[in-house]
């Protein structure tokens, strides 16, 4: 295991069998994130997989409200302060963009991604396993 501190957008991607995001191609701006998608496909050999877990958004207003409302539930529970929580989320506006799973699934297929799964799912975090 190789890690690389480099900017993907401008790193040009080896050959391999492998290659995994964790939460982080939500911070990669919108405009850029299917150049992303479409050079980690390219780099894959034949068979290769992607695996990918992302924030994402509902698809739908009340879903929403209720991943939110859980989530922040969920913190609340495990000893975060109130004002902790709202912090967390202050600092996340504007760098933060999830897509929804529809969003996420266009880019998994235009990269050309044929066979790919959902392989985990909590309220709005959820992972994706691409096979080339």
């Amino acid at each position: 295991i190789k890690f690389l501190n480099k900017n993907i957008i401008n790193h040009k991607l080896k050959k391999s069998e492998f290659v995994t995001s964790f939460y982080t191609i939500q911070f990669i701006p919108p405009a850029k994130r299917q150049t992303i998608f479409n050079k980690i496909f390219n780099s894959l050999n034949w068979g290769g997989g992607f695996l990918m877990f992302e924030k994402i958004r509902a698809s739908d207003a009340r879903f929403q409200d209720i991943f939110s409302l859980t989530y922040n539930d969920f913190k609340l529970k495990n000893n975060f302060s109130p004002s902790e929580i709202i912090y967390k989320s202050k600092s996340l506006k504007g760098v933060l963009e999830p897509f929804s799973d529809y969003g996420n699934s266009s880019l998994i297929k235009r990269a050309g991604f044929k066979d790919f799964i959902p392989v985990f799912q909590w309220l709005s975090f959820k992972g994706y396993l691409c096979i080339k």
